[in-house]
């Protein structure tokens, strides 16, 4: 129960007020490999739907492309209110894309880099791959570190850097 305790506020710490009015955006990215006959039926209605089902976020802007040449669809649009400033930080909320993929930055070994964190792995028997392009810095993005890390859900780095965040999940192929 104590190390609960000790675990807690670092993560609850992360949480900040939504920015308005400042240089920040997260694009999302998903990248999706169909069957022929599955393909043959989609509509963006339907991914846009699909998209809404799957994550419980504000979303909006949706822009789809669709490849008949390998049955595959791209689905991109601009994630709301999930990066937030903490004094001269910016931290991005990621819960809402982890929580249903039932994954966790810590607990399933996201690759760490300079300029975000990454994954590869199945999930439901199907093989995923998720990118989340943070701004460069001159440091790895390493769990509980400052100024640039990450915990369970959350990602943080100086506001300095911009606000630009980009999540990539390709699932398929």
């Amino acid at each position: 129960m104590l190390l609960l305790l000790l675990v807690l506020p670092g993560c609850a710490r992360q949480e900040s007020e939504p920015v308005t009015g400042e240089a920040t955006e997260l694009i999302y990215q998903e990248r999706c490999f169909w069957t022929p006959e599955e393909f043959s039926v989609l509509s963006e209605d339907y991914l846009e739907t699909l998209f809404f089902v799957e994550y419980d976020v504000s979303a909006g802007e949706f822009n789809f492309t669709f490849d008949e040449g390998n049955d595959s669809t791209v689905t991109e649009c601009r994630i709301y209110d999930k990066i937030g400033k903490d004094g001269d930080d910016y931290r991005a909320d990621f819960s809402w894309l982890l929580a249903p993929l039932e994954l966790d930055f810590l607990d399933d070994n996201f690759t760490e880099s300079t300029t975000g964190l990454s994954w590869e792995g199945d999930i439901g028997n199907v093989t995923t791959s998720i990118i989340i392009e943070c701004p460069e810095q001159d440091s790895v993005y390493k769990s509980w570190e400052e100024p640039v890390g990450h915990c369970h859900a959350h990602i943080w780095w100086p506001a300095s850097s911009g606000g630009l965040v980009k999540c990539t999940v390709t699932e398929g192929k």
